[in-house]
């Protein structure tokens, strides 16, 4: 996983959405091709908005002070693997739309566990080395860019609270489009890994 000591420079930025907020989360870590990246950007969900936690990557392993945390295409939560806290996630329906969900869905949750029994690192699918099978990690695909998939996530939080999550954009939004439509993106300025979220808490 590469965990490093020192704090991430990346920030995280809020505004109102509705009920909820549109967050940008600056995830470029030093970049794509460095070997000893910047430690991940952790967050926690408050009511105004997904605050940044000041914590290295070290000190996350036994921090319950954060509930996200995001480098790169990967995107972790506190639990199992990744932290001693209980914030667990799960993927609504195919097609479900982030407007339509208004409540936590009945579906099992679950902790963030990529690693086997025999401490092998449990890979997410998309053929990118080192990519971890994080709880959130179906929010892209990848081809020859970073496709969105749209799926929509119910997270429960610590707190027994719950929030929804989209990721709509990796890529500079017109990026992300050309990828999402053509698998293909320009070779300079895509803009990759500032995530642009939606979530709201659920009732």
């Amino acid at each position: 996983m590469n965990l490093q000591n020192d704090i991430a420079p990346g920030l995280i930025t809020n505004e109102p959405d509705g009920s909820g907020f549109r967050t940008g989360v600056d995830a470029t870590a030093g970049g794509a091709f460095v070997s000893d990246p910047d430690s991940y950007v952790y967050g926690k969900f408050t009511e105004t908005g997904l605050q940044k936690v000041e914590i290295s990557d070290e000190d996350s392993i036994a921090s319950m002070d954060w509930d996200i945390a995001f480098r790169r295409y990967v995107v972790r939560i506190n639990s199992g693997n990744s932290g001693p806290s209980c914030v667990t996630a799960t993927r609504t329906k195919v097609d479900t739309k982030y407007e339509e969900v208004s409540e936590a869905p009945d579906l099992p949750f679950r902790k963030d566990e990529y690693f086997s029994e025999a401490c092998e690192l449990i890979p997410d699918g998309s053929g990118l080395p080192g990519s971890p099978a994080t709880a959130l990690s179906g929010f892209w695909t990848y081809t020859s860019c970073v496709k969105m998939t749209g799926t929509v996530y119910a997270i429960r939080l610590a707190d027994g609270r719950a929030v929804k999550f989209i990721v709509d954009t990796w890529y500079e939004p017109s990026v992300q489009e050309q990828c999402n439509m053509t698998d293909s993106i320009p070779m300079m300025n895509t803009g990759s890994a500032n995530f642009r979220i939606r979530w709201a808490f659920l009732p």
